[in-house]
């Protein structure tokens, strides 16, 4: 088939480019004719080099926009949209949107709201004849409704996790089905020669959202340094950008004088590095959210997290959301709610090497579950129920 990929953002380099990049890539060793649509060419040796991917085998067009995608779907077979919040129309014979997140609704009353209308509006658009006082109740109600007509035009949503397959279902008229991302493995260190404990995540403010709370994390550490333990060490490891510095600053700040090391902006080699060498990670995204009023604050998969596993880092994640569904607590992991959780199964797991070593293990496993071969699969099989 002619497939086109579309992803407006190829040049972040991040998590669903990650995913795009490996659908590309992965439908072109099938035989099939792939073109990445963007705004600017795809840099082949930057893709390989930041995530992995082989996209030598694919072609390339430029589109800006929504609109200008939506006219390019309609010279392939199959338009694969995995461009985070798109609402491009699909006018290929097949279209697959890749959900990342969907939209929300900036308050739980404005999406109260929608759904109430939506749903309304779907029980009195599907009568024939109406009286004109419940035609204007319907015209009402599709003004108020969230218009997201364009999804019909795909033949299948899939979701990156069941949670966020969850909130499709809750926000758009249609099902999805969860096509987990690929990650690729690290080899790590044997467990005898790891120590401390580490956290892969973007600094974000607070202030813009998605925030991975590592200031919860040095302060569960603190107070971890302050019963005694002085013989392990935090590192925080992530990228920012020029909005989150004073975020970065506070905690490099709060760092002084603890066993505390703040990374920003690191190279990929050194991200390897700190997985291969810890004993620990952990994740706080979510902690303190709510999720009925801001569930995209919560981690929608987590690639870091598997990335960790397959290092054979135990993970120590908030139990909510993508982690919870990653991470099989007690067995390959612990999943923690509150900072108190999160500080006392520390000091037990690192006082108890045997069930450490066989969390690292069981850690290992589990992440196989996301390797790119069974994303290839799980890909081929959707791609084949379409054609």
């Amino acid at each position: 088939m002619k497939v086109a990929v579309y992803d407006l953002y190829w040049s972040t380099y991040g998590g669903g480019e990650q995913v795009d990049a490996a659908i590309a890539e992965c439908l072109a060793r099938a035989g099939h004719s792939v073109t990445l649509l963007g705004p600017h060419p795809v840099d082949v040796e930057m893709m390989r080099r930041r995530l992995g991917r082989d996209l030598s085998g694919c072609d390339y067009r430029q589109v800006r926009d929504d609109d200008e995608a939506s006219a390019a779907s309609a010279d392939v077979d199959l338009f694969i949209n995995g461009t985070y919040l798109s609402t491009a129309v699909n006018r290929a014979r097949w279209g697959m949107y890749y959900v990342h997140f969907p939209e929300v609704p900036a308050t739980r009353r404005q999406r109260t709201t929608q759904m109430v209308a939506a749903a309304g509006y779907r029980m009195l658009a599907g009568r024939s004849q109406l009286p004109p006082a419940l035609s204007g109740v319907r015209d009402g109600l599709a003004r108020r409704r969230r218009d997201v007509r364009w999804v019909q035009s795909y033949t299948t949503v899939c979701a990156n996790s069941g949670y966020t397959a969850q909130w499709v279902e809750r926000l758009w008229p249609c099902a999805a089905e969860v096509l987990y991302p690929p990650v690729e493995p690290i080899v790590g260190r044997a467990v005898s020669e790891r120590s401390g404990i580490v956290s892969v995540g973007r600094f974000f403010d607070r202030r813009f959202g998605h925030c991975k709370k590592q200031d919860v994390l040095l302060d569960a550490f603190c107070s971890i340094e302050a019963d005694g333990a002085d013989d392990i060490a935090l590192s925080l490891v992530g990228g920012a950008d020029g909005q989150s510095r004073d975020y970065v600053l506070g905690l490099r700040r709060a760092a002084v004088g603890h066993n505390i090391d703040v990374r920003v902006n690191v190279t990929r080699d050194e991200v390897i590095d700190r997985l291969s060498a810890a004993a620990l990670f952990w994740h706080a995204g979510g902690i303190g959210e709510d999720s009925a009023r801001h569930p995209d604050r919560f981690e929608h998969f987590g690639i870091a997290v598997v990335e960790a596993m397959s290092a054979g880092c135990v993970p120590m994640v908030f139990g909510a959301a993508g982690p919870a569904e990653i991470v099989r607590d007690g067995v390959d992991g612990i999943h923690w709610r509150t900072t108190d959780e999160l500080t006392e199964a520390t000091r037990s797991l690192l006082a108890d090497p045997h069930r450490l070593e066989q969390m690292s293990i069981a850690a290992r496993e589990r992440a196989r579950r996301y390797s790119i071969d069974e994303f290839d699969a799980a890909l081929r099989a959707v791609v084949s129920r379409l054609s």
